[in-house]
Formats: C-alpha cells, structure tokens, sequence
C-alpha cells in the first residue's frame, strides 16, 4: 500500500546547531529549541495524514529568503546581467546556493517531526516512529519567489 502525504510547514527554515559545551555539561542553543519546540507544535496541531512505521521516502524543500538585492525590481539604468538575475529569480531559476548548509536544514525538520506529539512510553511521534525510517530522501533549497510570498500574506 502506497500513502502520499504533503504539508507545508510556515516557520522559516533554521539549520540545526551544534551543541554548546560548558563546565556544567552539554546544552542546545536556546533558539534552536525554541524553533523546534514551534515547528513540532505547528506539526501537532495541523498533522492530519497517515502515521509511518517502516521505511518511507521523503521530499523537502526549503524556502530561503530573497536577498534584498535580487528581490528588488531593477531600474532601467541596471546592466543586463543584474536584469537577467532578477528575470531568472521572478521565473524561479535561481538556487539557494549559500549557508546554511542542507544537511543542517534536513536534521533540524526531522528531529521536530521526530518531537512533534512524542510519546514516552510507546517512544514515537504522531508522524513517524523516529526519522531512522527514512531510507530515500530527497532535498532541495529554493529562494523563495515573490509569488510565494504574496501566497502566504
């Protein structure tokens, strides 16, 4: 039996930290936890789609923000090559190709999926047993467009 199931998380990806070390122990970054604690409750309260127990595939894309400079309309005075960046960005061809890293990005949404209704006792969350099942997995970073952005006002 095939399930497919989609979502679209609206908080703006946050690449997962590295643990912070002191004298007293080992501790996460407080944003960190809070990003997380925000994405799992956005998951608990509007997860409605089949709970996964054995090896899936999953697709992520993450959607940065626009640089200031592409996201700005050039004049007509602008060369030819800022013009054609900014036609390419509109036609959504352009990549995210700077920090943060992807392998960051991907660990800090699964462990908030893996968080997200986690039971103590039976040890999983309302959306997967824990993010070990997932066997395939395919990731892309994209510069959100602007018709993106008007889609979410």
């Amino acid at each position: 039996m095939t399930f497919k199931t989609e979502f679209e998380i609206p908080i703006e990806p946050k690449p997962q930290t590295r643990p912070k070390f002191s004298k007293w122990g080992t501790y996460e970054d407080p944003k960190m936890k809070k990003w997380r604690k925000e994405v799992s409750g956005w998951i608990e309260k509007n997860y409605d789609g089949p709970f996964f127990d054995g090896c899936i595939k999953v697709e992520v894309t993450f959607y940065m923000k626009a640089p200031k400079t592409l996201s700005k309309e050039p004049t007509q005075r602008s060369k030819d090559k800022t013009i054609q960046i900014y036609q390419n960005f509109v036609r959504e061809l352009i990549w995210h190709a700077k920090k943060p890293d992807i392998d960051n990005l991907v660990k800090a949404i699964f462990d908030s999926i893996s968080d997200a209704g986690y039971d103590r006792i039976q040890k999983s969350g309302i959306v997967w047993s824990d993010d070990n099942i997932v066997c395939r997995f395919k990731s892309k970073e994209e510069i959100q467009s602007e018709s993106k952005n008007k889609s979410e006002d």
